[in-house]
């Protein structure tokens, strides 16, 4: 036996109550079931399994019986459970190991929500919700939809574990959703003349009427409970946002639910409230913005209604093509959506449609530049390679080293234009202002669109983007650097965020389990440290800042720490004085670059390290650095694909990605790396990948050998870290993804 009891009221629950505690017993934990007055045969069913039985006289407050059943308990450590909830899976080791180390924590579990479809049970959305703790320093309160709360103090430490249960609750007849609106209704009206200053409790009032759907009082009561003080980060708050949102539309209110954009930046972390906003944009007619945030949301892993981040995006999407006519792209993106059935009477519908309709199909066309910088090149390929999948006829302008070369390919270039042209696509600015004398670009004449994709920061291509052409989009793999562009370079008329990803070397085949590779720790990457860089004060200052405060960019540090010194800076004053010291985030990088692996070596833990430029450093004679020279591309996977942990660390992107993160998933390796905004919303620590701070290096050693001494934690990271860069995170994803931008532009 565990020292865990599992918790149970009931009342009337014959019908349920045997699979949930079924799914219990199997587990050795002691089983509490506290009844609330049944008159069927629930407490018959709970003999079979409980340890223990209790009556409790019902009296209106679900907090009253849940604390009853934590006093009944023989052991401290509770796990909460309802009648309408089953065991799915659960890690017991976990449950343990958390008891021991996480002694005055709540562990929060998932709960799958599931509804009937077509007689079938299928998911309508997870959360996340508190069910494990120790009853000395926790208890319930609220009389219904009660809250687990500290018995001392505020502090409520919360971690997520490795548990699923799946509920039943919400599946119910509009007549049984009726009457447990009224009966919730009535008892929360009476806790809210008790706490009228409760944001909580107008929440679940607000649920209580989108039950019984009278949608404009649910609304009423959500905008209430926000108009209060609450903390975003808590999950009812978020909760209480979308359904808000929800309602807003429910009632055709438009208008007011684009105030959302006011709190963007605070909740646009979730799919569910990204998709809320594509709901909105979509509602007010504004159909880019919508398209924009509906393929941001299927890009972000953390979502709990289902379908959010992938087809019900998709969907909306398609909606919107077929809205303004572009019928090839709404049956695409009906496509995506799965078997999902309006999307599928939608495809049937169409086609049925375009049967019949004579004119023919318009073959899309574009153009790329190749490059003689590797990466680069293998960027264009892969984007080149999507597109063609897509049905797209690609013409690629390859990396010339003649005039006579250039002509001949320029002439190609032109004939295929001649067919037709929907955009070029060039890299780290190749190709992209192709001027005709000096007053037009090539692109300008032909009105044709030029997207320029930039995997470095945009300030040092400063003698380019400073004459961009009018056609000229660029795009770029940090979002900072989005917003650089648009502060800094005035002459370029848009500016667009679409991170880099990943390639799978062998699709569809096994990989080897985590247990069975050879190499502890790779590392791909040279040391580029510029050693003939002299620096001046202005860079001892910035690189000081920047030690302190890592997780801030270049033109960050430099603008603040020159404030002081030059307060009134105009744009281009500090522009200028950026590009000057550019080379200081290339050093700071390698600087750190350099100090990851030295952690981890002094510590004993062997990092096998592919790259130019290690043998400048004093740790290339350490015995647990094992050094070699750049690989192949191809080479670089396959050494991933034998590698437990991948360590990345990214060149100063404080809003981006690195495809090597993505690469590392996709091989089924643990990536582990330095964090960023983007990184945090699009990635779960711990599970989809491992996060690890440029503040606390010292930690790094010990986190990594945490990691290689639980091969069965590293292989569930590993295979939801594929699951998650295979959904999202593909160059064939990107393509798509710039397909959309280029379709709606």
């Amino acid at each position: 036996m565990h020292p865990i009891s599992v918790c149970i009221i009931a009342k009337n629950e014959e019908k349920r109550i045997e699979r949930c505690l079924s799914s219990v017993k199997p587990y050795g934990f002691e089983i509490i079931v506290v009844d609330t007055g049944s008159t069927d045969t629930t407490k018959e069913i709970a003999s079979r399994y409980a340890d223990k039985i209790l009556d409790f006289t019902w009296c209106d407050d679900f907090s009253a019986a849940r604390n009853f059943s934590l006093q009944a308990a023989s052991n401290n450590w509770i796990f909460m459970m309802d009648c309408d909830e089953w065991i799915k899976s659960i890690d017991v080791e976990e449950l343990n190991f958390f008891r021991k180390h996480h002694s005055d924590s709540v562990g929060a579990i998932s709960r799958e929500n599931l509804v009937t479809e077509n007689g079938q049970l299928v998911l309508n959305n997870t959360d996340h919700t508190e069910r494990f703790f120790n009853k000395k320093l926790y208890h319930y309160t609220g009389i219904i939809h009660e809250q687990l709360t500290p018995i001392h103090g505020n502090d409520f430490p919360c971690l997520l574990l490795h548990t699923t249960i799946e509920h039943t609750g919400y599946d119910m007849t509009p007549e049984q959703k009726i009457a447990k609106g009224k009966r919730n209704l009535s008892l929360l009206h009476k806790q809210l003349a008790k706490e009228p200053e409760n944001p909580y409790v107008y929440y679940q009032i607000g649920k209580g009427y989108e039950i019984i759907e009278d949608y404009e009082s649910a609304c009423k009561y959500y905008g209430e409970g926000l108009s209060f003080d609450v903390d975003p980060s808590l999950a009812y708050v978020q909760a209480m946002v979308i359904s808000y949102g929800n309602t807003l539309l429910l009632t055709n209110q438009y208008n007011t639910a684009l105030q959302f954009e006011r709190i963007y930046d605070t909740f646009a972390t979730t799919a569910d409230f990204v998709y809320l906003m594509g709901r909105i944009y979509m509602a007010n007619e504004q159909y880019p913005k919508a398209i924009e945030q509906f393929y941001k949301a299927t890009t972000i892993e953390t979502c709990k209604f289902h379908g959010a981040n992938s087809f019900l995006s998709y969907y909306h999407i398609a909606l919107i093509c077929e809205k303004l006519g572009d019928i090839d792209n709404a049956i695409t993106y009906y496509k995506k959506c799965g078997n999902y059935p309006p999307a599928m009477e939608k495809i049937a519908c169409l086609s049925t449609m375009l049967s019949h309709n004579d004119t023919h199909k318009k073959y899309k066309r574009i153009a790329l530049f190749g490059s003689d910088i590797f990466i680069l090149q293998y960027i264009m390929e892969q984007y080149q390679k999507a597109f063609q999948n897509m049905g797209y006829e690609t013409f690629v302008f390859p990396s010339t080293t003649t005039q006579e070369e250039f002509t001949q390919n320029a002439e190609k270039l032109f004939l295929f234009h001649e067919q037709g042209l929907d955009a070029v696509i060039t890299f780290n600015n190749r190709g992209f202002q192709m001027p005709l004398g000096k007053q037009i670009s090539l692109w300008d004449k032909w009105s044709v669109p030029c997207y320029n994709i930039l995997v470095d920061h945009p300030m040092y291509y400063f003698d380019t983007l400073d004459q961009s052409p009018a056609q000229g989009i660029v795009v770029c793999s940090d979002r900072n650097h989005v917003n650089y562009v648009k502060r800094f370079y005035s002459s370029v008329k848009k500016a667009l965020f679409l991170p880099t990803a990943g390639e799978e070397l062998r699709p569809n085949e096994e990989k080897k389990p985590i247990k069975d590779r050879t190499i502890d720790v790779l590392f791909i990457g040279s040391y580029k440290y510029h050693s003939d860089y002299t620096y001046d004060a202005i860079d001892e200052l910035v690189m000081d800042y920047l030690i302190s405060n890592p997780h801030e960019t270049l033109e960050q540090a430099i603008e603040t720490c020159l404030k002081n010194i030059q307060p009134s800076l105009s744009d281009m004053e500090l522009k200028a004085i950026i590009q000057k010291h550019r080379f200081v985030e290339t050093n700071l990088s390698s600087m750190y670059r350099l100090e990851i692996i030295r952690s981890l070596t002094e510590a004993g833990i062997t990092v096998t390290v592919y790259g130019n430029g290690w043998e400048n450093t004093d740790i290339y004679m350490n015995p647990y650095f094992i050094c070699h020279s750049t690989v192949p591309f191809k080479d670089g996977l396959a050494l991933m694909e034998d590698s437990k942990i991948v360590l990345n660390q990214l060149s100063w992107f404080k809003d981006g990605g690195s495809e090597r993160i993505f690469n590392a998933m996709l091989q089924k390796a643990v990536c582990v790396t330095d964090d960023s905004t983007y990184l945090r919303e699009i990635l779960a620590h711990q599970k989809s990948v491992v996060f690890y701070s440029l503040n606390e290096l010292e930690k790094l050693p010990g986190l990594i050998k945490e990691l290689l001494n639980q091969p069965a934690k590293m292989q569930q990271i590993a295979d939801c870290g594929y699951q998650t860069a295979q959904s999202n995170h593909t160059w064939e994803k990107r393509a798509e993804q710039l397909s959309d931008i280029i379709a709606s532009s």
